[in-house]
């Protein structure tokens, strides 16, 4: 089981990545339905493809993350996820814009608390950590707000 949390770092880090993705995606917009009209909808459908990713890489987390960590609402994430997945054309603008606007810097800041925690506690892999931050694949994630 803590080899399988260990991996959890990976997780958390493409969680960090979508939400730097869909922040921006969604920069500049203050109104639910400009941002959905945007780029003729690029912008509002890029980010609900990011929540559907967030979701999934909650579900691949650890049942140890998930139960150390209960103050996340890890089912409701997955359960947007959801949502995304299997009514996307009935989605509503204004819950995924308020989702953005509301629980995605909460879930951010969450997020970047684990992988604090767990690196100083060596539930995650310190050295793992240094070279993510180096990949080009995690461009948008801040690494100076995670320690």
């Amino acid at each position: 089981m803590q080899s399988r949390h260990k991996t959890d770092l990976v997780y958390c880090l493409r969680i960090l990545e979508a939400i730097g993705k869909i922040n921006v995606y969604a920069s500049g917009f203050s109104d639910p339905f400009v941002f959905f009209e945007a780029n003729d909808q690029r912008d509002f459908n890029a980010s609900l493809l990011q929540l559907l990713h967030i979701g999934e890489q909650v579900n691949r987390l650890s049942d140890m993350t998930k139960e150390r960590y209960q103050q996340i609402p890890w089912t409701k994430i997955r359960a947007f996820r959801n949502i995304v997945a299997h009514d996307y054309v009935g989605v509503d603008k204004l819950i995924v814009f308020q989702t953005i606007v509301i629980q995605l810097p909460q879930l951010k800041q969450a997020i970047q608390d684990i992988i604090r925690t767990e690196i100083d506690q060596n539930g995650f892999d310190e050295a793992e950590y240094q070279l993510s931050k180096v990949s080009e694949f995690y461009r948008h994630i801040d690494f100076n707000q995670i320690r």
